[in-house]
């Protein structure tokens, strides 16, 4: 007996034919990325080991989000602290070995990606926000606020 050809491969056929999209990119089962899952657990695993850190440096460190790149090698944490000063980043490198760490301990990961740390630029660019608007409202600067005569009154709710 001859079996004939089918139009799918055998592949296709048993079911572990990806469409021609690699592994590393395509979506998992909740529709997000594996760097993506990847970087969640990460943000997680960091958070939780700088929370047991006693050190002053780190005491008011967050970890705002974690980006892996696509090859697993690197990841970039974001972080915010009260200050935002550069020097928390001193803090952050001088535990890099403890943070490493805890990422092989507690994920399931073959290689422990390097980690760079940064503060995150939201917060800057928020912070930056906020002044400028202060130093409007301190010099009076007005041009933004509306007019009173725009305002609504009490009569005009009632027409």
């Amino acid at each position: 007996m001859h079996r004939q050809s089918s139009s799918r491969s055998r592949r296709q056929r048993c079911g572990r034919y990806r469409g021609g999209v690699s592994r590393r990119n395509q979506r998992g089962s909740r529709g997000f990325a594996r760097t993506d899952r990847l970087g969640s657990s990460l943000r997680e695993i960091i958070g939780e080991e700088l929370r047991r850190i006693d050190d002053d440096y780190v005491a008011y460190v967050t970890v705002t989000d974690v980006e892996v790149d696509n090859e697993l090698t690197r990841a970039r944490v974001y972080f915010s602290t009260l200050n935002l000063e550069e020097e928390d980043l001193e803090g952050l490198y001088t535990h890099m070995g403890r943070l490493r760490k805890a990422i092989a301990r507690q994920g399931n990961m073959r290689r422990v990606p390097d980690l760079e740390f940064l503060i995150d630029p939201g917060l800057r660019s928020g912070t930056r926000v906020g002044e400028i608007l202060q130093t409007m409202e301190a010099e009076g600067d007005r041009a933004y606020a509306p007019s009173p005569e725009a305002l609504p009154t009490e009569d005009s709710e009632e027409e």
